[in-house]
């Protein structure tokens, strides 16, 4: 027989399980909902699709039509969406049609409003379609939009003023660019590439500063963009004064054959990693008489450095292999035996 003074706490569990079914009722109605609202949308996209799709990709290789379809409030996204992929495959004649069809539905107008009111996937589809139309109106507002805190809003918004003028866009944000450590180089690559002759000469304006925080940037972008450096410039930024980083980043795009001397006088340097890239260096523009340069560091104490120079080595196209295997042969120290074994067995077909 219960208690009295138990009732309370048998109510309570009661009224416990009573909410628990009723939030898991609640759940089921809310997923309910929103399967009901993704089909609807779905459906919605599926018919502004039917209609626009064939007459965008007929526009391929046709003229534009004179009439088009009035695309709604809620379909914006929905042409922003096939529009920007339809694009990014396009060339010549047709990339003219689609822009011509995208001016003559407003997409310049409800871009901006996106990329002012529109939530983060909105603001990017946005962006790439101003950039695809080369929409100078746009150029205060997508430079604002290189500022955002998300690297990838404003990496986009900083490859959508490249498309619309390269020119200006060195001019104004090679300081934004050097300082967006958060903007891969990778990407950034990849949005310079049809406009290196844009950026060259700002890209070497910024190395002439030796203590600026952004160099080695400066540095690993031109290496990337495979721009030509002067010698000087490069002379310059190898010397001995300057930090660890800034020399390793100048040894990366050193490429002459007049700076082998300050190359040269890198196999010394203190840091290893110096050595390392110093090593690469002449196993691509060294000389003859750098064989003898490179030999000792294959005794180095640094693993990198003595793969490197054994790399540097085998690289040389004046070194034959026999010469090569005869220098294994003869090398005192074991470890410098073996690594140049190793690289020779990498090179060996199996």
């Amino acid at each position: 027989m219960i208690s009295a003074s138990q009732d309370p706490h048998y109510a309570c569990f009661a009224w416990i399980g009573i909410g628990a079914i009723g939030l898991t009722l609640l759940l089921v109605l809310m997923m309910v909902c929103l399967r009901m609202a993704l089909n609807r949308r779905t459906q919605k996209e599926q018919a502004f699709l039917s209609v626009w799709r064939p007459l965008l990709l007929s526009s391929l290789h046709s003229s534009v039509p004179a009439i088009l379809p009035t695309i709604g409030a809620g379909e914006r996204v929905y042409f922003l969406k096939l529009w920007n992929n339809l694009m990014r495959t396009s060339h010549g004649e047709a990339k003219g049609n689609l822009v011509s069809i995208a001016y003559s539905v407003g997409c310049d107008y409800f871009s901006r409003r996106l990329l002012r009111h529109g939530d983060r996937v909105d603001c990017l589809l946005a962006t790439l379609a101003l950039g695809h139309m080369r929409d100078h109106p746009s150029w205060d507002l997508l430079v604002t939009q290189t500022l955002a805190a998300d690297h990838v809003t404003s990496s986009y918004a900083f490859q959508a003023l490249v498309q619309i003028d390269a020119e200006a866009t060195a001019r104004q944000l090679m300081p934004l660019l050097l300082a967006r450590e958060d903007w891969p180089i990778t990407h950034v690559v990849t949005i310079l590439q049809s406009a290196q002759g844009a950026f060259l000469q700002p890209l070497l304006e910024a190395t002439s500063d030796i203590k600026s925080v952004h160099l080695v940037r400066t540095l690993r972008l031109i290496e990337a963009l495979h721009l030509a450096i002067p010698q000087a410039i490069v002379l310059r930024l190898l010397d001995q004064a300057n930090d660890t980083d800034t020399i390793i980043a100048a040894l990366r795009i050193a490429n002459d054959a007049g700076l082998l001397t300050h190359v040269r006088a890198c196999l010394n340097h203190p840091d290893w990693r110096v050595r390392v890239q110093a090593a690469k260096i002449l196993g691509r523009i060294g000389e003859h008489a750098d064989i003898n340069r490179l030999v000792p560091l294959l005794a180095d104490r640094e693993w990198w450095v003595r793969y490197r120079a054994a790399r540097a080595l085998v690289s040389m196209p004046f070194f034959s292999i026999v010469e090569i295997e005869q220098l294994r042969d003869n090398l005192s120290d074991r470890f410098a035996r073996d690594m140049l074994g190793q690289v020779l067995a990498e090179r060996t077909p199996a």
